[in-house]
């Protein structure tokens, strides 16, 4: 999708965004930009300016929002980033090998200038998914002991299924 779409759809997407959402696009005033700028700039494959990746993080997450389906994440919101290393460690304790910091760590799936802080970006591409439900669906639930870490597997799991079955990839956010 990136940088083949005009100006109309950029507005579009703007639009029917939460402005709660366009609110983390505010960084790009001190250049002058407003967030239908930078959401051109990202749709219609402008330069960006490379001093403002976490703008573009925002400006992409906008766009998933629009053309994409918010997963439930309840055991995954208002955890600190350690949590990732606890559920990858209950997982090898069951012998099950997923690193689910791979999610948010992996890069975003478009070209953005750096992103020094938040937020952290990664995915999954749709060939990919099947993999992912594969391994989290051998998962013994019963066999994790720590209700919230059983949580957020099971979550985790939802997300490839329901991937799987509207044949998309994932794109994970992490602040």
């Amino acid at each position: 999708m990136v940088g083949s779409y005009g100006q109309e759809f950029a507005d579009a997407v703007v639009r029917s965004t939460p402005q709660h959402v366009l609110d983390r696009l505010d960084e790009a005033e001190e250049l002058g930009l407003t967030p239908r700028d930078v959401m051109r700039q990202l749709l219609l494959g402008e330069p960006m300016e490379q001093d403002f990746g976490p703008t573009y993080g925002h400006a992409l997450e906008v766009l998933c929002h629009h053309s994409g389906k918010l997963l439930g994440n309840a055991h995954w919101a208002g955890m600190r980033f350690r949590y990732f290393s606890m559920v990858e460690q209950a997982l090898a304790d069951i012998g099950v090998e997923f690193d689910p910091a791979e999610l948010v760590l992996g890069g975003a799936p478009i070209d953005l200038p750096p992103i020094d802080d938040f937020p952290s970006i990664g995915f999954v591409e749709g060939y990919r998914i099947d993999a992912m439900a594969d391994t989290l669906n051998a998962v013994d639930l019963e066999l994790l002991t720590d209700d919230s870490i059983r949580g957020s597997v099971a979550e985790m799991r939802e997300w490839a299924r329901t991937c799987q079955a509207e044949g998309t990839g994932l794109v994970c956010f992490y602040y």
